[in-house]
């Protein structure tokens, strides 16, 4: 399984997000290996599809069921809809979903 955690520079969601991933893994009985991602211009943010930050991708999907099918790439902070408001971090919903479903496929 490949966890990416793509972010840029000073991201306060960053760790939080770090966080729920771990803690999804050790709860699923895998390791919490995360390959983290700094994206520091908008030639590498096109290059990786970054959306913004934080992007949380499994198996190189991005965890947000919904994400846009017609996205713009940057080097900006990314924002979540989850329960009727917006959010910094993905729902740890979706992370666990996304684990869950690759780690079905092996």
């Amino acid at each position: 399984m490949k966890i990416e955690l793509l972010y840029v520079a000073d991201c306060p969601n960053r760790q939080p997000t770090i966080e729920v991933v771990q803690e999804v893994l050790r709860e699923q009985g895998l390791p919490p290996d995360i390959r983290e991602i700094e994206i520091s211009d908008a030639a590498q943010a096109a290059a990786l599809s970054f959306l913004a930050s934080p992007t949380m991708r499994v198996d190189g999907k991005d965890v947000e069921p919904s994400v846009n099918l017609f996205p713009s790439y940057g080097v900006s902070c990314r924002t979540y809809f989850v329960d009727g408001r917006f959010e910094g971090t993905p729902r740890r919903e979706w992370i666990r979903n996304a684990v869950l479903a690759s780690k079905s496929k092996r």
